[in-house]
């Protein structure tokens, strides 16, 4: 990171705002970087690691990279606005600006959590017994690093072969631009630390601090460290796919690494014998639409429209066909559409409708693409049908062929994933499927863009004009 967004980001507020749901954390009382300076306290912990975590849902969620520039590049979404051309024309019509909303977003926000933190895990030494207990402590920093890897991994999943630096402790200084290699087995190191750690304070253990309800209620208490370890293991094998599907450098032993996380984050279940009904469990982002804190779902937006062929391409008696609505006409740039997603349209619900942070039905399919990677096409089936037949179509029969199973498995995340986040976009990308070979092209000079640049700021810090070539 630049010298100028490190010292921002040291100046500047923990967390910015507490979340709604954690009434323990006022936004007028947000911690800041100087609240870590003395001995922690149980009582000084709550909001600190309050304001790490709404840090962390301002960096999804604060500007429209992540989820909705992610989902324009990845063919299911549309965001057409008359006052703002840049939705089109720097997505499918040209190249992201760096010194633009949209190719300079989603980068600085999630160094801000990465740095809030890291100051918060470098102060939980100083908590005296009496206050936090050792596995208090090693449970708080496991958690904490949890959160840094899934900061890591989603910016590599925007910047991609552009490479993002690694930050250092050191709050000036101006980092090498890590490849995508280093990041992701940066990320995954770290999630191996943080899984040790929690496995040191107990299964039974507890974190000295409340969560937002986020994390407690969608089927498992997050609060326990028991079920962090399941969420450890599950960014983990999620990373781990990446790493195993990298095109450019594919990595097999991720791959076998991969299908054992993900089956110890899915309590141990066998290939297909994942229940339905636990498929929404996991942590999720909340939202309030309303009040002091008013942070709406940017998803319920009248400007946003699905991309025609979500609706052409699913199956017949496909249920998550519910998922689309038709919509008003909206047309700019070139392109049009009458469809929306059923949790797009602009009501009170869909403003504080959760999103899923990493659900046990993404966890099944990316099992699958794990198995894929590891030549057991069975596995691979048993799971994708698993969630297929949940949904009300005929299972497959076991693939014959790697390309028939991963065309199957990017049907199955496309659905169950829409507008979740960039999971399609990264997909294609990855099984080299983002270009006029499988794809319409969207505008006659749609580029099929691949990944986000570094942003004007970063490149200036290092006096350049543009992306440098980053260090493996």
């Amino acid at each position: 990171m630049n010298k100028f967004t490190i010292i921002a980001l040291a100046a500047a507020s923990l967390a910015a705002a507490g979340c709604k749901d954690e009434p323990s954390a006022p936004p007028l009382n947000a911690p800041t970087v100087e609240a870590v300076s003395g001995a922690l306290s149980r009582t000084s912990l709550q909001p600190l690691a309050t304001g790490v975590l709404a840090q962390d849902r301002s960096a999804v969620f604060g500007t429209f990279t992540y989820l909705t520039l992610a989902g324009i590049l990845g063919r299911d979404v549309y965001r057409i606005d008359a006052s703002e051309p840049r939705y089109v024309q720097e997505t499918l019509g040209l190249n992201p600006d760096p010194g633009s909303f949209a190719g300079g977003g989603g980068f600085a926000a999630f160094y801000t959590t990465i740095r809030a933190s890291t100051s918060l895990i470098e102060a939980l030494p100083s908590a005296p017994p009496g206050e936090v207990s050792d596995a208090e402590k090693s449970a708080t920093s496991g958690f904490l690093k949890t959160i840094n890897a899934l900061e890591y991994m989603r910016l590599i999943e925007l910047r991609d072969t552009v490479g993002v630096p690694i930050q250092s402790t050191d709050a000036l200084e101006v980092t090498a631009v890590s490849c995508k290699e280093s990041v992701l087995g940066y990320a995954a190191a770290l999630l191996d630390s943080a899984n040790t750690e929690l496995n040191s304070a107990g299964g039974a253990t507890k974190l000295p601090f409340a969560l937002p309800s986020g994390f407690t209620a969608h089927g498992r208490n997050y609060g326990i460290v028991s079920n962090l370890v399941l969420f450890n293991r599950g960014v983990k094998g999620k990373v781990d796919v990446l790493r195993a599907i990298n095109r450019k450098a594919p990595n097999a032993a991720a791959a076998t690494a991969a299908v054992a996380e993900l089956t110890q984050a899915l309590g141990g279940a066998a290939p297909g014998a994942v229940s339905g009904a636990t498929f929404q469990f996991g942590p999720y982002y909340h939202f309030v639409a309303s009040g002091s804190e008013a942070t709406a779902n940017p998803r319920a937006d009248t400007k946003i429209g699905l991309n025609p062929t979500v609706k052409t391409d699913i199956l017949d008696g496909d249920a998550r066909a519910s998922k689309i609505v038709s919509r008003s006409t909206i047309t700019g740039g070139g392109i049009s559409t009458s469809i929306t997603c059923a949790l797009c349209v602009s009501t009170l619900a869909n403003q504080e409708a959760p999103v899923g942070i990493l659900r046990d039905e993404e966890l099944v399919l990316l099992r699958a693409q794990a198995y894929i990677e590891t030549g057991n096409l069975a596995a691979a089936t048993a799971d994708v049908n698993s969630v297929r037949t949940f949904y009300g179509l005929a299972p497959y029969a076991t693939f014959t062929s790697k390309a028939a199973a991963i065309t199957a498995v990017l049907y199955e995340k496309r659905y169950s994933l829409l507008y979740e986040g960039p999971q399609r976009w990264v997909d294609l990308r990855e099984y080299g499927r983002l270009n006029p070979t499988f794809l319409r092209k969207e505008t006659l000079t749609d580029p099929f863009n691949a990944a986000f640049p570094l942003p004007r700021a970063e490149l200036n810090a290092r006096n350049l004009t543009d992306n440098p070539a980053c260090t493996p």
